[in-house]
């Protein structure tokens, strides 16, 4: 009978040594190799960093500011003749543009050069109503 209890007592040593054993292998492994499974996070855009990781899409944050969308419609205008200055006011989904435009010119160039102006600036700039003012 004695035999009985000390192999009963052998096996839970062992059982109790293969359990720790294994426990310390289970929590040693999740601290391994550290540096290459750098958890990465969403990016802060409000879009769940879909900016992020899709860098060419028109809607990125760079070209959600209207400092860049002024800056570009300055320079779809400026290959155009005949306007001297340029000012760009946003009012939301709105952007009136104004033009100082050379005094030489005549009505009918002055109205010519509005609305080839209105379709440079509409169509580099779709996501806007676009209202163009020209004036000597």
């Amino acid at each position: 009978m004695q035999k009985n209890n000390s192999t009963h007592y052998n096996w839970q040593r062992i059982a109790f040594v293969m359990a720790a054993i294994a426990a310390i292998a289970v929590f040693a492994g999740g601290c391994g190799n550290q540096t290459s499974d750098h958890m990465k996070t969403y990016g802060h855009d409000g879009y769940m960093g879909y900016t992020n990781t899709n860098p060419n899409l028109p809607n990125r944050f760079g070209t959600l500011n209207y400092n860049v969308d002024g800056n570009l419609i300055e320079q779809v205008l400026k290959p155009i003749d005949g306007i001297e200055q340029t000012q760009v006011i946003f009012n939301g989904t709105t952007v009136h543009v104004n033009l100082n435009v050379n005094n030489k010119m005549s009505d009918s160039e002055v109205a010519k050069l509005r609305e080839k102006a209105q379709s440079v600036v509409q169509y580099n700039m779709p996501r806007y109503n676009v209202h163009v003012e020209a004036r000597r």
